[in-house]
């Protein structure tokens, strides 16, 4: 099947709608591990069972960063990060198009 320059504007338009209709998204990897509290006699201390908590990680000059995700925040941070996944997937089809465009003009 043969793409035309329209049919791939008219897809790309959809995509961005895409992009438009997302939630908010945070940028980051969603990280989930347990940890030991600081009151003495908790049991996590005795190895027991640790805490769970959740951070966002993301990469700054070339270091990974955390960032402490509070308990009632951790549904709503965890569809952020969902979001984030679905707007690359958006770009990166968007990119594929704009490369098409680029090769439908090349050679047309």
């Amino acid at each position: 099947m043969k793409i035309t320059k329209r049919a791939s504007e008219v897809k790309k338009g959809k995509l961005i709608s895409g992009i438009a209709e997302l939630g908010p998204w945070i940028e980051g990897t969603i990280v989930t591990t347990t940890r030991i509290c600081g009151k003495k006699n908790c049991a996590c201390h005795k190895g027991d069972s640790k805490h769970p908590v959740m951070y966002v990680t993301w990469k700054e000059n070339g270091k990974t960063v955390s960032l402490y995700v509070p308990r009632k925040l951790e549904k709503e941070v965890s569809s952020w990060g969902a979001n984030y996944k679905k707007l690359k997937a958006l770009i990166r089809e968007i990119s594929d198009i704009q490369k098409d465009i680029v090769r439908l003009r090349e050679n047309g």
